[in-house]
């Protein structure tokens, strides 16, 4: 959608609920005269001004609108640009004190010039309305993108909060207060860029005079974000008030709602006086420790304990992103490196000294070696983009830019030598089709996977291709798509190689990327399991509209983790709208040798048995089996795979339950496990467990290896939600044992069938 510096949510249409606009998280204002309640809506502004002339600016379409009247798309006809109009409405208007702090903070804000602000234009009143002038941003609030995508992964959320962040910092450098962040006043640009709007327009929404707000109160904010010194007096709010406001908006990015988001609004505010925020540790188990840490900072019920300055978050949030390999959008901020105007002059110097004296350094290693090779080095006398401040960069500055320069001149040497090899090319399209008439066109997906380079797509070109043999991807991506109009069907042999015996498509390293498509084996080997695709190393599969399919073979579990070493490998598994009809995909964290068919994994180093990413989004699963199956690590002394879970909106129908961990005399590492289900539906028949731990440890200490967060999903049939069968003992959990309320029914209405879309 559109939005601009007020966004409108998409659920919000003017003339619902008897003409009047919904906006689930609106600012609240108490405190006003009797006559409030006798405004104009925000819709019949809208209807009474749309097509009409304000000044110079006509108000083609009302867009919604908030706290302070109705926001229209118009047109700046003097400079001839698309805008934002706010106009307030007559009631609002008719207070000669709120128009003087009207006009007085509208002009502070309008003096802040930052990326990730909303800008304002200009101020203005005509024929009795007056108005702000907005940058016009295209994008959609972050409410709503939150409700359409679901919650925020780490990476997303903290390079969200380090630009809205940065937006405080500079608007705290101008004294200009928000009083008012939260999710919709938040754009996401179509380019991924996070604009703060109405930004000091919060402190406009102060109505009475401060003698009136001595005496008779006013609460000023949104009650899911205020924070609790705002609530008491809107006067003491100053930047840390933002803050804690940031603090709760993160916790909506990544559990889909407020911190308090139930009860009344009297409820909420005492919350947020007296009660600890949800730890975010139990409802996003993924959340890094240091992360979370900066998150409770932030929530602190005394400004006193919190941040002081948003420069100061902004240092810690990139510290944590560096610490796990997380590029942020925005370059690395001044208020970053500029946190503490008191620090001594050397210690403010040295964020720009450090990366100054690693420069020279790079520079002249280089020149060095120009001068032994007889060649300058490529792009010497102009300082490199993208270098940083921060030291830990420096370790390997040198080498990487002389590595940058060794290849920058083999492609000028490729190209002076008409080498197309040096250019950047466009990603190469080999075809799959019945016959052959072309070097880019091959009769298997085999002999077209073999011939492609890093990036390129294998379009599939017919129906049912021919039987192709089994095929790896090393260290390459490769897309494998239906051509246009096309649903095909690929029927892959399995390897009888001794290393990944058992498989159709093996990705050894790198990405392999399926898209509308059906995918099933040639034929099944008699007595033993096939899986259709297996992941060792470090590698990435990625579904979207894909069918796996493994007709008249029932699967042990779609998908099975084994770890037989330690590595700093991780497998990532996504799947979108996609199904899996007892087919088996094999991941094996840490790359060790054949086994079970299966699913998903990764290793880490350091004795650790390795990492899994498995994300399903949509689609259906629909198994005798499990959909998950992870045995325990042989690594002696080190520890099982780690498996992070992220199910959203999919059906998951398992004939022996969901999950299983296995751990033996053999493998004795057992495997962890942290769910996340997202608005799911899970059956499982009677007797057997949603989730299930086997092994030859104490109970008791199985207890922690999985972890499981709900949101919005359904359970139906079996009432055992945990089984944890011990060495000494078997123990049942029910439903009720699980610390959130999850919505059970024992009865099973129709179990799917197998080719059902």
């Amino acid at each position: 959608m559109d939005g601009s510096s007020e966004s409108v949510p998409k659920s919000a249409e003017p003339g619902s609920r008897g003409g009047g606009l919904v906006v689930p998280d609106a600012t609240v204002i108490s405190g006003r005269s009797p006559d409030a309640g006798r405004q104009t809506s925000v819709t019949e502004i809208g209807r009474s001004l749309e097509g009409h002339w304000l000044g110079p600016y006509r108000l083609d379409k009302f867009v919604g609108g908030g706290g302070m009247g109705a926001v229209f798309r118009a047109l700046d006809t003097t400079l001839d640009r698309v805008v934002a109009v706010k106009v307030l409405s007559r009631q609002q208007s008719g207070d000669e004190e709120m128009l003087r702090r009207f006009r007085n903070e509208a002009q502070s804000a309008a003096r802040l010039d930052h990326e990730n602000i909303g800008r304002v234009h200009a101020v203005g009143s005509d024929d009795g309305w007056h108005y702000i002038v907005f940058e016009f941003i295209e994008g959609t609030n972050l409410r709503d993108v939150v409700q359409q995508e679901g919650p925020f992964g780490i990476a997303r959320t903290i390079d969200v909060t380090i630009q809205v962040a940065e937006a405080l910092e500079h608007a705290s450098r101008r004294n200009v207060v928000h009083r008012d962040i939260k999710p919709s006043n938040i754009i996401i640009t179509p380019a991924g860029r996070a604009r703060v709007v109405d930004m000091g327009l919060a402190r406009l929404h102060q109505v009475a005079s401060d003698q009136d707000l001595t005496v008779s109160g006013m609460t000023l904010g949104t009650f899911d974000y205020i924070s609790p010194e705002q609530a008491r007096d809107p006067r003491s709010a100053d930047v840390r008030s933002d803050l804690y406001s940031l603090g709760c908006t993160i916790f909506f990015m990544l559990v889909g709602r407020a911190p308090f988001a139930e009860g009344t609004m009297v409820q909420k505010l005492l919350a947020h006086q007296q009660d600890p925020p949800p730890a975010i540790e139990t409802l996003r188990p993924d959340v890094p420790r240091r992360f979370a840490a900066i998150l409770t900072r932030l929530m602190e019920k005394d400004p006193a304990d919190r941040y002081q300055r948003p420069a100061d978050v902004v240092a810690d949030l990139l510290a944590v992103a560096d610490e796990l390999g997380i590029e942020v959008a925005s370059p690395r901020p001044a208020a970053a490196i500029a946190a503490d105007p008191e620090r001594p002059s050397l210690a403010r110097h040295l964020p720009w000294l450090i990366p100054l004296m690693g420069l020279a350094l790079v520079v002249g290693g280089l020149w060095s070696r120009a001068g032994r090779t007889g060649r300058q080095p490529a792009g010497a006398g102009r300082l490199a983009p993208g270098v940083s401040g921060q030291p830990q960069a420096l370790a390997k500055a040198d080498e990487t830019a002389a590595t940058a320069d060794e290849t920058a001149a083999a492609r000028a040497e490729d190209a002076a030598a008409g080498n197309d090899a040096g250019a950047m090319a466009e990603p190469r399209v080999w075809r799959v089709v019945d016959v052959p008439t072309s070097d880019e066109e091959f009769g298997t997906i085999a002999e077209a996977v073999r011939q492609a380079a890093d990036g390129d797509v294998v379009e599939i070109g017919c129906l049912e291709p021919r039987d192709g043999g089994p095929f790896t991807v090393e260290g390459r991506r490769i897309t494998i798509r239906a051509a246009s109009g096309l649903q095909p069907v690929l029927r892959l042999a399995e390897s009888t190689s001794e290393d990944v015996a058992g498989r159709c498509c093996t990705v050894v390293s790198g990405t392999l990327e399926l898209r509308e498509l059906t995918v099933r084996p040639a034929f099944l080997a008699a007595g033993r399991r096939t899986a259709l695709i297996g992941l060792q190393r470090t590698a990435t599969l990625s579904c979207e509209q894909v069918t796996f399919t493994m007709p008249d073979e029932p699967a042990a579990a779609i998908v099975c983790v084994r770890s037989d070493r330690s590595s700093g490998d991780r497998q990532e598994v996504r799947m979108i709208d996609s199904r899996v009809e007892r087919a088996a995909l094999f991941l094996e964290a840490g790359g060790g040798a054949a086994g079970e068919v299966g699913g998903a994994g990764g290793g880490e180093g350091g004795g650790e048995g390795g990492r899994i990413d498995l994300t399903w989004s949509g689609g259906r699963v629909v198994t005798p089996g499990r959909f998950l199956l992870a045995e325990g690590a042989a690594v002696a002394g080190g520890a099982g795979v780690a498996i992070t879970v992220t199910l959203d909106d999919g059906l998951f129908a398992c004939g022996d339950g969901l999950a299983c961990l296995i751990d033996s005399p053999t493998r004795p590492r057992p495997a962890s496990v942290r769910g996340l289900a997202r608005g799911c539906r899970f059956l499982v028949p009677e007797g057997r467990a949603l989730l299930e731990q086997i092994g030859v440890g104490d109970p008791q200490s199985y207890r922690a290896a999985i972890g499981w967060v709900d949101a919005g999903s359904r359970y139906q049939g079996s009432g055992v939600f945990r089984r944890i069968d011990a060495a000494a003992e078997r123990l049942d959990l029910d439903y009720a044992s699980h610390p959130q309320p999850l919505d059970h029914a024992l009865r099973i209405e129709a179990w799917p069938s197998a080719d059902a879309r």
